[in-house]
């Protein structure tokens, strides 16, 4: 697939702001797509004298792809809205590879390219392999978006790689992964970003070890996701409550709160201690709640609480003498702790 004239204009003007040398691997394989990369990679060591191409040919049926470092593999013929991330990710790896090596070394480098220094923590602090699995399509220019928000930082790590996947050319890939739309971010079997995301939500995921909670923005854009069983298993991995997990539990839209709902009572089922432990920073500020809240924080104390409970549930529902909903939530919560086990 040779590149048309737009895509020519946009390579002969990043080579005008390259020096030196940019290395890029193409694996070729049985697939019939290799075909079609070695024609586009022809065209750009035509056209590009900066890129010192290497090819490769593995005798399987994988997809091929252009490999920038062991950071970057490209599942694509990066064209339109994907050709200026892919040109930007080979000009970053040249520029950055010389700080990385003596940053990995002696961790003296001030800075690391054009990434926060925040994300760049969390991303020093990796120690074992992540990938994340891009599906983009050429004409679509919020991918291109985020692909050159996310190009400098599998670099900042050995441990993170990033694998694009042109939903277009690779389309069966995508239909077996469930692409509907594009962008699309897919972390393991679990996690699923689709259109405008946060990276920093992103990597507060892909980065977190098994004691790291969740801000509530990041927890939010699960449940958001529909990843409510996703987060109930991260936050029972954490050997602590999350902090912030009140503040999703007392969201102001009703749709976060239902699932942050569904967390807590999976949480309930397979650790009753840590749900319960959410309830006195649930209580502490209900008086500052709007009414619809403290009626699903009054809700959650029946599925969490004890009858210990039962006294302070009794004091709030008295106050609710010109919201019968809200008195029923309060009876019905009322019922319920009384039918279970005094701890």
């Amino acid at each position: 697939m040779p590149l048309n004239e737009y895509d020519r204009r946009a390579l002969l003007s990043w080579n005008a702001h390259v020096s030196g040398q940019v290395c890029l691997r193409l694996c070729l394989t049985r697939d019939p797509r290799s075909a079609a990369l070695q024609t586009y990679a022809e065209d750009l060591r035509a056209l590009s004298p900066h890129i010192s191409l290497h090819t490769a040919f593995e005798d399987t049926d994988d997809l091929p792809g252009f490999f920038i470092d062991d950071s970057w593999i490209w599942h694509a013929v990066p064209s339109g809205a994907e050709l200026r991330p892919f040109l930007e990710t080979l000009a970053l790896f040249q520029e950055m590879s010389a700080a990385l090596r003596r940053y990995r070394e002696d961790r003296l480098a001030p800075t690391l390219g054009p990434i926060r220094p925040d994300l760049r923590q969390r991303l020093l602090g990796l120690q074992s392999h992540r990938e994340l699995l891009v599906f983009t399509a050429p004409q679509c220019p919020q991918c291109a978006h985020m692909l050159l928000e996310l190009a400098p930082m599998p670099f900042i790590t050995p441990y993170l790689m990033v694998r694009v996947v042109d939903a277009l050319l690779c389309a069966e890939r995508a239909q077996a992964a469930g692409i509907r739309s594009v962008p699309t971010i897919l972390f393991g079997e679990d996690f699923r970003w689709t259109g405008r995301v946060n990276l920093a939500h992103v990597l507060e995921v892909v980065c977190r070890n098994e004691s790291t909670e969740l801000s509530a923005a990041a927890a939010i854009r699960l449940l958001k996701e529909g990843k409510a069983q996703e987060l109930s298993r991260l936050m029972l991995s954490s050997s602590n409550p999350w902090r912030d997990f009140p503040a999703v539990l007392t969201h102001a839209e009703w749709s976060v709160r239902l699932g942050a709902l569904v967390v807590l009572e999976e949480l309930v089922d397979k650790d009753p201690l840590k749900a319960q432990a959410y309830l006195p920073l649930l209580w502490n500020n209900m008086d500052e709640l709007p009414a619809a809240v403290q009626g699903d924080v009054v809700y959650a104390t029946g599925i969490v609480g004890d009858p210990a409970w039962t006294e302070r549930v009794f004091r709030w529902a008295e106050k609710q003498v010109e919201d019968s909903e809200l008195r029923e939530v309060g009876e019905e919560t009322l019922n319920t702790l009384k039918r279970k086990k005094k701890p």
